[in-house]
Formats: structure tokens, sequence, C-alpha cells
């Protein structure tokens, strides 16, 4: 009899490992199998997968039962957060068995009243060295497991976090490529056609700009113009230049994503960096403000100073045409991950949730007359630097670059 019992949960691992396999290529896939194999290893009743999501937010992915959890939901203090975190950082499994009692589990009270909840175990889960989320599982109505279990368990945690970690991977390398892609077929023949433009939007601006200011001399000067004429010849005169800027600017950020060459990376301190670079910046009237991290002044790390500084007037540039009026930035030492983090929270219009998850990709814009290619070239240098950029948008919208602390 034991030794079938041990042959049948052998074979139970065995099935559980060719699933992971088998979902290799759909991420969320790979989430429902590790919950359903989760309560089918586990033998308990409840269990949840929860994730940090790009913003480090700890979200609902997968719960089963499923009408009984709220997947998509965020973990909050009042939900439990402080206790998760705490589980992810210590990097070992949580025990609860009299939940009824234990204040750590005080926020799940009226969950374990009403389905009877006997006991509980949080398992964190790790690939590669970092935290990537943790599974809860819940046993009902008295229900207990042994050591057999509780190994069972812990053998499931290491197969369940690789999985996650290769699937995490995988999409994220498929989201490179495909980035690559689309980078490598603009600058295919783009880069020449654009200085040809480039050649003769300089022309027609330069004779359209004159033509301007001599028909504003003339329409607000001491000489106006009465005549119907003169007024539409001044109007065309305006399309005329301002289309021909919009078109100039839609060139050179062309010229800019398809010449970007490897970061020339020199010793510079960040918070020094953004204090000069927002001297020299026009800000069109919107206010900026500072908000520096004191752990990192007098600390120097490598960065190419003209490309994030192509970065942070990109940045800047975007709140404006955003409709926003105020810009704060801030930066943030992560000495545990080894990274500095700077931000740039402004108050203009929120971004569309349909095409938050595409605003880095080459042309998406919501904007009429954007460009779409200032947030990808500013995803470039930062990729280029070993770095990455994520966005929320909400209230507020926020730019969050992460640069890893390679010192000179």
């Amino acid at each position: 009899m034991e030794e079938n019992k041990k042959l049948s949960e052998i074979k139970d691992f065995v099935e559980t490992a060719e699933l992971f396999l088998v979902s290799q290529g759909d991420y969320q896939e790979t989430l429902n199998i590790v919950a359903e194999s989760a309560l089918k290893v586990s033998a308990a009743d409840r269990v949840c997968l929860i994730m940090k999501n790009k913003k480090e937010e700890l979200m609902i992915e997968v719960g089963l039962p499923q009408y009984d959890h709220g997947i998509c939901k965020k973990i909050t203090p009042e939900t439990g957060e402080t206790l998760l975190r705490q589980v992810m950082g210590g990097e070992s499994i949580v025990l609860v068995t009299n939940p009824c009692e234990d204040r750590r589990v005080a926020y799940m009270r009226e969950l374990i009243m009403t389905y009877g909840i006997s006991s509980i175990l949080f398992l964190p889960l790790f690939f590669g060295g970092e935290s990537t989320g943790i599974l809860v599982f819940d046993w009902v109505d008295g229900g207990k497991f042994s050591k057999e279990i509780l190994e069972k368990i812990k053998l499931f945690g290491r197969l369940a976090s690789r999985a996650i970690g290769m699937e995490k991977k995988r999409k994220k390398d498929r989201k490179k490529i495909l980035q690559d892609e689309k980078l490598r077929s603009l600058g295919e023949h783009s880069s020449q056609v654009a200085h040809i433009i480039r050649n003769s939007l300089t022309i027609i601006g330069g004779f359209s700009g004159r033509l301007l200011n001599r028909l504003t001399e003339s329409k607000f000067g001491e000489s106006k113009i009465d005549s119907e004429l003169g007024e539409t010849l001044w109007g065309t005169a305006k399309i005329i230049d301002d289309e021909s800027k919009k078109l100039e600017r839609i060139v050179n950020d062309i010229l800019t994503i398809t010449s970007l060459k490897s970061p020339v990376l020199e010793p510079h301190n960040i918070n020094e960096f953004l204090k000069e670079e927002l001297l020299r910046i026009d800000s069109n009237g919107l206010k900026l403000r500072l908000k520096l991290s004191k752990q990192l002044n007098g600390v120097n790390m490598a960065f190419d100073r003209n490309m994030m500084s192509i970065c942070i007037q990109d940045l800047i540039r975007n709140a404006g045409e955003a409709s926003a009026s105020r810009i704060l930035i801030k930066t943030k030492l992560k000495a545990k991950q080894r990274e500095v983090m700077i931000s740039a929270t402004n108050d203009g219009k929120k971004i569309n949730p349909y095409i938050l998850k595409d605003i880095f990709s080459p042309f998406v814009t919501t904007k009429t007359d954007g460009t779409g290619l200032g947030l990808a070239i500013i995803q470039s240098i930062v990729k280029k630097h070993g770095g990455n950029i994520y966005v929320s948008s909400g209230d507020k919208t926020e730019f969050t670059i992460t640069l890893p602390l390679v010192k000179p």
C-alpha cells in the first residue's frame, strides 16, 4: 500500500511537470495550471496565486474555486499586504494552524468564519533569487495536513516557481524581439529617406517662417492688412509653418530612434545631472519640481549624459503635450536591487487604458498630432543602459525609469 501511494505521488508530480512543459508560450495558462496543480498536490480546499506586477504591487492572479476569489484585485494593507510581503521577504513557508486566533490573519476573519477555514499555508515563490509571488492554501472544516503533504508542497513550490519564472522570461524575451523587429523595420530605409525629407522641410520651414513674419508685421504693425486676401494669406502661411514644424519634429524623432548607438558610459551623479538638466530645459510654462534622494548625493553611476538628457526632455515634453501643469521628478536608491529609480509624475490627461500596454511601441500615441516616437525613444535609451521603464496612469500619470547602479 505504501509503495503504491508513493508511486501515485510520483505520478502526480510527473503529470504536473508535463503540464508545465505543455503550457510553454502562454503565461496566463501557466498560472492557471500552477493553481490547479497546487490544489491537487496539497489536497487543500482553496488556493490562490498572488503575483507582483510591474509596479511591484501584489495582485490576485488566479483563485480556485474561481467564484471565491477577487481575481485581478490589488492586495492592500487592509487585505493582508503587510503579512504577504513579510512572507515573500523571509523566503520561508508560513503555517497558520489556528486562524481564528492568529492576529497575522485577522484581515481574513470574515472569510475564515464564512468557510470554516481551519489551516492556512503561505508558500513564497522565487526564481533567480528574486521573489515573484506567493501561493496561499486554505483547508476547511478541520482539514489538516501532514509532514508528507508539507514536503510535497515545498517540492511543488520549486517546480511552480521555475515554471512561472521561465514563462515570465520567455514573455519578456518575446516582447523584446517584437520591439526590436519593429525598430529594425523602421530603420531599414527610413534614415536615408528622413534626411532627404528634412532637407526639403528646412527650406519650406525657412521660407514659410519668413512669409509668416512679414504677414504678421503687416497685420499687427502700423500697416495693417484690411483686405480679405491679406487675412487669407496670413492664415495659410500660419498653417504651412505649423505643419512644417510638425513634420520636422517627426523626421527628427525618426532619425533619433534609428541612429541610437550603444551608450558611452561615463561617471555622473544622477542628482546633479537632473538639477543641471532642469535649469537648461524650456518647460513652456510647466512647473518643474525635484525631489532627490539624499542617499544618492555623492554617488556616481555610469550613464550616457546626452542620451539621458533626451529622456528627461522627452518626458517633460510629453507631460506638456498631455496638458499637464506640473511635473515632479524624483530619484530613489534601491540598494537591495542595486538600482536607481527616476520617476516623473505629471497631472496631465489620463492615458487610455487600451493604449497603456502599447504606449512604448513606435507610432502609438494618444495625441492627434503626436509622432508616437518620443516614448519609444526613451524606452530604447533606457534598455540600452540595461534598465526598464514603466507607466501608470490614473489621477496622475507616472513614468518610472530603473537603471542599474553601475559604478564607473
